[in-house]
């Protein structure tokens, strides 16, 4: 080792040995605490800065001297004539509003309420009107108005209980022709009279006044328009009339929130729009109300995501883009105002750390990538350049110690840190920080996934963000000449979340989630990884391999999934008994796709805020595709699991039970035919054989389903305007309680809908049953569909279930317990399960099926799962794990194919001998 080298590593040791610890309340880091303390030829504070790095000898001796302000200067040179470094990217590129209104201090949570322009009424009444197209075509068919500016002024806007000037909204549609449409709900909320109803008014007022985000005087308005079954808008135009005394601006924003003018109030309305402008202090990095209220004001998430500084991107970009020099100005001013607030909030590392692991993460990767445009503007100072230096310091030492139990805040904790130690050679800490992120980042696969390649945290949405962001950075760190060990780990991921995906190559937003669009992740780790199924799915079939599997059982991540192909027509239906991280209560729940479309969805989350359509969404099992037992949600830490799943080319057989709700086993069992319907069988077993309880199976929709429920049958049935729908049928019928209750539905994060779902109700004692029909049609919803129970001799349905399907000419057969022979209608058999119709024979598990009294099938031995079809041209396809050719009736299954022709066995041609109407092919 050179001696220079040797200097290095002897600083680099003994700089960290003289880094002083966090103070022990919040405070700003001392010039001392950066640059370092030289007194009497020695470091008694040793510096942050690694002075053996080019370029900064002139600032350290600038320190030695005691020259602060010459050294900031002098960092700030260094800076400026500094060569690139790789900075990473902008969390986000684009803001609604962020050019306009962040240098206001004026910023919206998320993408539910989305900024369109700010209109003007007054003095006196005016009509306004704007165009929403962009708004309603993302799905937005509602519009909230707040105050523009902090002044005396109101604004009276017509309401749609006014006698005239109501509010319109005027759509052309794509044959020409123009709908005119008034509000389904207006009203608006005010600050002083918090608990108020303003629904019926004639006018809906908007002011905004004082300093904070808000006080006594703010007012905020919302409208909502339905825009059910209206398609093809090609331009949307919103009218408003007003009045005012004075001129009085007005900001529109496109709002995804249903409400209901009835009962919104100030109370109860979580807020994600907020405005210090004019306020001298801007921004405070707050909640706004706070959290220790009666009621909440904001969304939690305001708090943490403010901070995170989603809106440096947009700001930093137009400044890189035009050399405006206001779009620095206002970017390096939240900066430096974030320092002086935050530094004072966090007793770890101030404005670094604040306010805390993920959301300090998400702030210096803006920072960064900021900072790297920013660096040259002549509106960077040497004393605001030394503070946004400290910051992101101290915000690196924060990262590099912080220990958080969530996978994803993690990694994003590290691909920073890792990202820190690049960019800022100068740093004392970044060879340490290298390292601790390297090392971590490659060993952490193994703790956020279980042994079978599934992910902890219960939410595709959060496990697409978390393969996404590895994507970017074992690239990353490829380029940079640092080691990525956990290839295969990452594969073995990737895959979980291949097999999770819809056909259509969306996510089924189970959990906190939303249904995002996973292909572009796939087909990024496909080509990182070299693995040509994950770049097929990633490109719906343009590139790569087929992928050879279709089902999956992922037993310790508690999840199946169903697949009958990887064509978007093809059909998916996953169920889980996972649990962890963002997990919901919705144990054995069920998704279900089928040609094109999810047929029974994961409702959503809508936002992690106390409002109760997001709590009703997140907290409640009613909100999922199961059974709720006693109008209670299930504790999602309970013991379940995924007991089996028997795949076969022609068919699955998924068997799941949970014990998260109190008092009651809950076993569930799905058959899914790929050529077309699923058949769920749910047995309750509650511990007291005396005890009453309510189950409630619930089966929910989008919110354009628009479902009905025959009498009698109680068969529920989708009416979509286009493409498939779906058909449950329960078995019986006469036994419980359907209703179409109102839910929600939140397709995307801040986004909810009313929608409606099918409710069955039973309330028993001892054992109970549901035994139901799905079936999915790429049309209109089949309405023919019947299902009868049929007696198994005296065996209750709790322990052995059959049905007729169709007036008989279908059979459903499952034995809850020890297979038996028994018989059902027309039909005996010995095995588990066995499915029956004109076109068709499944069976698993068993031996010996007959229909009056004639063989349909007949094995030597037990068959552990087999599938016939009969072709109408006489070909016969027969699928089973294991079978092999054989026309040896001593060692051949007999089934019952008197117009065989020819013979398929598990995809290939076979011969096979005849006995009668009998045929031997397999064994």
């Amino acid at each position: 080792m050179s001696s220079s080298r040797r200097w290095l590593a002897v600083l680099i040791l003994v700089s960290a040995f003289l880094v002083p610890a966090p103070p022990a309340a919040a405070a700003a880091l001392s010039d001392a605490g950066f640059f370092g303390r030289w007194s009497a030829g020695a470091w008694t504070v040793g510096p942050r800065l690694n002075y053996a790095h080019a370029g900064l000898k002139s600032v350290e001796s600038a320190v030695k001297a005691g020259d602060y302000a010459l050294a900031k200067q002098r960092l700030l040179d260094h800076y400026r004539a500094r060569p690139a470094i790789e900075a990473g990217g902008f969390s986000h590129t684009t803001w609604p509003g962020a050019l306009e209104l962040t240098p206001s201090h004026i910023w919206t949570l998320g993408s539910g309420e989305v900024y369109i322009k700010t209109l003007t009424f007054g003095p006196g009444e005016k009509t306004v009107t704007a165009d929403v197209t962009s708004s309603i075509a993302s799905g937005k068919p509602g519009f909230f108005l707040m105050s523009r500016y902090k002044d005396a002024a109101i604004a009276l806007i017509n309401s749609r209980s006014k006698g005239s000037g109501k509010p319109t909204l005027r759509l052309t549609l794509a044959d020409g022709s123009v709908k005119t449409l008034r509000p389904t709900h207006d009203t608006y909320i005010w600050a002083a009279h918090p608990g108020n109803l303003y629904g019926t008014k004639y006018y809906m007022q908007v002011s905004d006044q004082g300093i904070g985000p808000f006080t006594g005087e703010t007012r905020k308005a919302y409208l909502r328009f339905d825009l059910g079954g209206v398609t093809g808008v090609q331009k949307a135009e919103l009218t408003l009339t007003g009045t005012a005394d004075t001129a009085k601006d007005i900001m529109l924003y496109g709002n995804a929130e249903t409400f209901d003018e009835a009962t919104r109030t100030w109370s109860n309305t979580v807020q994600n729009t907020f405005s210090w402008e004019g306020d001298p202090g801007g921004f405070d990095w707050k909640l706004p109300g706070g959290v220790d209220k009666e009621y909440l004001i904001a969304d939690k998430e305001y708090l943490y995501q403010l901070p995170r500084f989603y809106f440096a991107g947009p700001l930093a970009l137009e400044y890189q883009k035009t050399g405006d020099e206001q779009h620095a100005r206002t970017l390096l001013g939240l900066m430096t105002d974030f320092i002086k607030d935050a530094d004072a909030y966090d007793a770890d590392q101030g404005a670094g750390s604040y306010p805390g692991n993920l959301h300090a993460a998400r702030r210096l990767h803006n920072w960064i990538a900021a900072y790297e445009i920013l660096r040259k503007s002549p509106s960077l100072t040497a004393e605001a350049n030394t503070a946004i230096l400290k910051t992101m310091n101290r915000a690196g030492l924060y990262l590099q110690v912080n220990v958080n139990g969530t996978p994803n805040k993690m990694q994003s904790q590290k691909i920073t840190l890792l990202h820190a130690s690049v960019y800022f050679p100068e740093f004392s800490a970044a060879p340490a920080w290298r390292t601790n992120a390297a090392d971590f980042l490659s060993a952490q696969l193994n703790d956020s996934t279980y042994a079978d390649g599934g992910y902890k945290e219960s939410t595709d949405a959060y496990l697409r963000g978390y393969l996404r962001q590895y994507v970017d950075v074992v690239a990353y760190m490829r380029r940079n000449g640092i080691t990525f060990t956990a290839t295969a780990k990452l594969r073995q991921l990737a895959r979980f979340l291949m097999d999770q995906s819809y056909p259509s190559g969306y996510g089924p937003a189970y959990g906190d989630s939303d249904s995002l669009d996973l292909r572009s992740t796939l087909r990024s780790l496909g080509e990182l990884l070299n693995d040509h199924e994950l770049r097929y799915v990633g490109t719906s079939g343009k590139s790569g391999e087929k992928p050879a599997h279709t089902s999956a059982l992922y037993p310790d991540t508690r999840v199946a999934v169903s697949r009958s192909g990887w064509t978007a027509d093809d059909s998916h239906l996953r169920i889980n008994a996972d649990r962890g991280n963002h997990s919901h209560p919705d144990e054995l729940a069920i998704t279900a796709y089928a040609y094109g479309r999810p047929l029974l969805p994961d409702m959503g989350t809508f936002t992690y805020s106390t409002d109760a359509q997001a709590l009703w969404l997140r907290r409640t099992t009613e909100a999922h595709n199961t059974i709720e037992i006693d109008e209670e949600p299930q504790t999602s830490t309970a013991s379940g699991g995924i007991s089996h799943l028997i795949t076969n080319p022609a068919f699955d057989l998924i068997g799941a039970n949970t014990e998260s709700s109190a008092g009651v086993r809950h076993e569930r069992s799905v058959l899914s035919l790929h050529s077309g319907l699923w058949v769920v069988s749910d047995r309750l077993k509650p511990v007291s054989t005396t005890a009453r309880h309510r189950y409630e199976q619930n089966w929910h929709f989008a919110s354009d389903a628009n479902p009905s429920i025959r009498s009698g049958t109680e068969t529920t049935t989708t009416t979509f305007a286009t493409g498939a729908n779906l058909t449950i049928v329960p078995a019986d019928p006469a036994e419980v309680d359907s209703d179409l209750r109102d839910g929600y539905y939140a397709p995307r994060f801040y986004s909810v809908e009313n929608a409606k779902y099918a409710s069955y109700v039973k309330t028993a004692t001892g054992r109970t049953t549901f035994d139901t029909i799905l079936l999915p049609s790429k049309g209109a919803a089949d309405t023919s569909v019947t299902v009868e129970r049929l007696p198994v001799g005296t065996t209750p349905s709790h322990q052995a279930t059959a049905l007729s399907l169709n007036g008989g000419a279908g059979v459903y057969y499952k034995s809850w317990t020890t297979k038996a022979p028994r018989a059902f209608g027309s039909y005996a058999f010995d095995g588990k399960l066995l499915y029956a119709d004109a076109g068709s024979i499944v069976m698993v598990d068993g031996s010996s099926a007959e229909r009056a009294g004639a063989t349909l099938v007949k094995a030597p031995a037990p068959v552990k799962d087999l599938a016939v079809a009969f072709g109408g041209d006489g070909t016969v396809r027969i699928d089973g794990s294991g079978l092999t050719a054989s026309t040896d009736p001593a060692k051949a299954i007999a089934i019952a194919a008197p117009n065989a022709a020819e013979v398929i066995l598990n995809g290939k041609v076979v011969p096979f001998e005849r006995a009668g109407a009998l045929i031997y092919a397999a064994a």
